[in-house]
């Protein structure tokens, strides 16, 4: 059996309004990926993840007529183009467990997609893919993740704001850290976090929570944040209510030119500096105030 893939590139129209209308096409599969070079990272709060440009994708039964599909979509993609190919039948998934790997991080951390057979020594944290898989491969969650290896853990409590997988927050734990509270806003990325913990035998030790769900007056030791520069600009005041004072942080999804305007905005309670790059990311840390460093 063959099927007809239909890509299509869009801005800043959401693409989960196609998704309905695809599916009522005859579309078999939806799909939504990155036209560019940038991360799933953690919209605010209420807002749907949303790239510059955003490739939606579908696959249709092979006698599904191309020229139907463009007529029905003309007016809701005005501008976009329409490609289409003619792609044979394959195991979609075995094929993309094959590009998986254990991937290292400092001298002793590893991330392992579930599934593969690994051994080697040092701390390891399995992880199961799905929509909110977090490999670590991304420049901006490699970094969060050296920072963390490098960091003395234990004793500490951890918040990872914008958890995604909850990966950041699992490897806390697997390095030392005493409790850590991975915080969302999206129920799948919360849903997948406490599978990720189960399967790391952590699940007694991590707080999976919407952000509100916080319990008041909490803080914690450690902050990492993997969310775009503009939500962490908004949510300055928020995320330092909820960080003792002294408390190591790590930053990321920031471009290299919006690192200035971090550190300005954080300016009040935090002394932030660049301590990382890669490609054009950069990575934020230091501490809130209350003692040098």
């Amino acid at each position: 059996m063959s099927w007809l893939q239909l890509e299509t590139i869009i801005g800043q129209q959401r693409p989960e309004t196609l998704e309905p209308l695809l599916e009522e096409l005859g579309a078999s599969a939806v799909w939504f990926r990155d036209a560019g070079e940038e991360p799933i990272l953690e919209p605010k709060p209420g807002e749907t993840p949303l790239w510059s440009a955003t490739i939606v994708a579908a696959l249709f039964p092979e006698d599904t007529d191309p020229e139907m599909l463009a007529a029905a979509l003309q007016d809701v993609v005005e501008g976009s183009e329409l490609s289409f190919t003619r792609i044979d039948e394959r195991d979609w998934q075995a094929d993309w467990q094959k590009t998986l790997r254990p991937l290292r991080f400092g001298d002793r951390l590893w991330v392992v997609p579930d599934g593969i057979a690994f051994n080697k020594p040092g701390i390891s944290v399995r992880m199961t893919p799905g929509l909110a898989f977090g490999t670590g491969e991304h420049p901006t969650t490699a970094m969060c993740l050296n920072w963390l290896e490098s960091q003395s853990l234990s004793g500490c409590s951890v918040l990872d704001y914008g958890c995604g997988s909850g990966l950041l927050a699992i490897a806390s734990l697997a390095l030392g850290a005493d409790e850590a509270c991975a915080v969302d806003i999206d129920a799948q990325a919360l849903a997948a976090t406490r599978n990720n913990a189960e399967k790391n035998s952590c699940s007694e030790k991590l707080v999976v929570c919407c952000p509100e769900e916080i319990a008041a007056g909490r803080q914690y030791d450690v902050l990492v944040a993997n969310i775009l520069s503009g939500t962490l600009i908004e949510l300055g005041p928020v995320i330092s209510k909820l960080l003792h004072s002294n408390a190591r942080l790590a930053l990321s999804g920031i471009l290299e030119d919006q690192a200035e305007a971090v550190c300005a905005a954080w300016s009040d309670w935090a002394a932030l500096k660049t301590s990382m790059q890669d490609q054009n990311w950069v990575l934020l840390t230091g501490r809130k105030h209350g003692i040098e460093g």
